[in-house]
């Protein structure tokens, strides 16, 4: 599986050389987290990302295929890309541990490693689930743990706590987008809203829910049980309309791999523009 990682690196370094990009912070390991940006008309901001969950890594090769096909057109819109939010995550799923020069994470990646397979990681390289750090309901999840590092699930110590988290909060503040589309797999799901949310925008929820469902179809659920992430946060936080898109059929062993990416673009290529028709 190491030839994944080192495709995955492979695509972002080419697209770097023809999309606009910058890089918008560091993983726990010191890796850039970059930032591939579309289009021109800022009043129509999307943020889109992939790759928070490490063994989800089918949604960091998703979000480049995104880029080169909007890329191509001519969007009345701005749109942000993350395609790999948890660089170390992915690839300790891929690669192990074996690359880890820092002490600290080597060791803890290392005994998580003892009781899992490395192609079921989850985490970051604090073995953090980084979908549950968000400061929103930290830790009140029905699946979230606070027993330590692990390959998924451990909400960390502290709110906020993981560089990958505060990089793609303090950017989502800076450019203040209309919607956040959060890539994970599987379900072929879109979770949406949250208990309490700002009644201001659930007119405006419901028309892009439906935008969502009818291009890609796949089923609206809405979310319960389940706190910590990043569509939350933007919900809950930032009053910033978020959507989890969950691609992948569930009957999928995880990770999905890269043979079903076509099926899985073909699903997703029109939500973009059939969003900005609307914004």
């Amino acid at each position: 599986m190491k030839n994944i990682f080192d495709k995955l690196k492979f695509e972002i370094e080419q697209l770097k050389h023809k999309i606009k990009n910058y890089v918008i912070g560091k993983s726990v390991l010191g890796e850039d987290i970059i930032c591939f940006e579309v289009g021109s008309n800022e009043k129509k901001s999307i943020l889109i990302h992939g790759g928070i969950h490490a063994r989800e890594y089918i949604t960091c090769f998703l979000v480049i295929e995104l880029i080169k096909f909007i890329s191509k057109q001519n969007i009345d819109g701005k749109i942000y890309f993350i395609p790999l939010l948890n660089p170390d995550g992915v690839r300790i799923c891929c690669q192990g541990y074996s690359f880890i020069q820092q002490e600290k994470q080597r060791n803890i990646v290392k005994n998580i490693l003892k009781n899992v397979d490395k192609s079921l990681y989850k985490a970051n390289a604090n073995g953090v689930d980084l979908n549950v750090n968000f400061d929103v309901d930290w830790g009140k999840g029905i699946q979230n743990s606070n027993a330590g590092p692990d390959y998924q699930n451990f909400i960390g110590y502290t709110p906020n706590s993981e560089s990958e988290v505060v990089t793609i909060i303090d950017f989502t503040k800076k450019i203040k987008p209309l919607i956040t589309l959060s890539y994970h797999s599987k379900g072929q799901v879109i979770y949406y809203g949250y208990k309490n949310q700002p009644k201001n925008n659930l007119l405006f929820q419901d028309k892009i829910l439906s935008i969502l469902t009818n291009t890609t179809h796949y089923e609206p659920i809405f979310t319960v049980n389940s706190s910590g992430g990043y569509k939350d946060y933007c919900l809950m936080k930032l009053n910033i309309l978020g959507f989890t898109i969950e691609v992948g059929n569930d009957k999928l062993n995880h990770p999905i791999g890269l043979e079903y990416l076509d099926s899985i673009f073909y699903e997703n290529k029109n939500v973009i523009n059939n969003i900005l028709t609307i914004l």
